[in-house]
């Protein structure tokens, strides 16, 4: 047993680190905070915290995470109980043995390489707001083109961008969402 917590945090050492996708608005839009999670905490430590619409659910911390620095937490110790949980689908193929490290760092190079393609081409469609989710940041934009006219050039780039989130969801949907995973299907 003990090896297999060495060897799973191990993984978790090296693929997070590289990663950070769960953490940067690519994977999630927000994070919701538990009863024993304290808000007030976090609020302190600067993170901003969503007041529910409804008391039926919980307070939000929204993504991408202000506390997240490159591919580091500054609040680490005091992060969310479901951050702190969380291990998406790619590390569990690390630590079951299913998959490489060095198959797993591929894919989240591409993740990355995927995700920035979204971001260039939103900029290029205007959306500069990187404190915002992918997701959300490209409803808006979509939204936002709806509502005109659009030249060749522009029409163009907004096709290259549907297609870049596509690509990227298929990936995020297969390697990183939790109980997504075709492989077991």
């Amino acid at each position: 047993m003990n090896g297999s917590k060495n060897s799973n945090g191990a993984a978790i050492a090296t693929l997070c680190p590289t990663c950070g996708l769960c953490c940067n608005g690519v994977i999630f839009a927000d994070v919701g905070l538990r009863p024993d999670d304290d808000a007030a905490r976090l609020k302190s430590l600067g993170l901003p915290i969503a007041a529910p619409r409804s008391a039926l659910r919980p307070p939000r911390l929204a993504q991408p995470c202000a506390a997240y620095d490159g591919c580091h937490c500054r609040v680490y110790a005091d992060r969310p109980h479901y951050c702190r949980e969380f291990e998406c689908v790619l590390l569990k193929s690390v630590q079951a043995g299913q998959t490489t490290t060095a198959a797993a760092l591929h894919i989240i190079r591409t993740a990355r390489e995927r995700a920035d393609k979204v971001r260039r081409l939103l900029g290029a469609l205007g959306d500069t707001d990187e404190h915002l989710p992918l997701s959300a940041r490209f409803r808006r934009t979509g939204k936002r083109l709806q509502q005109r006219e659009l030249d060749e050039a522009t029409a163009d780039t907004y096709a290259q961008l549907t297609l870049a989130v596509h690509d990227l969801n298929l990936l995020l949907g297969d390697a990183f969402y939790p109980g997504s995973s075709g492989r077991d299907a």
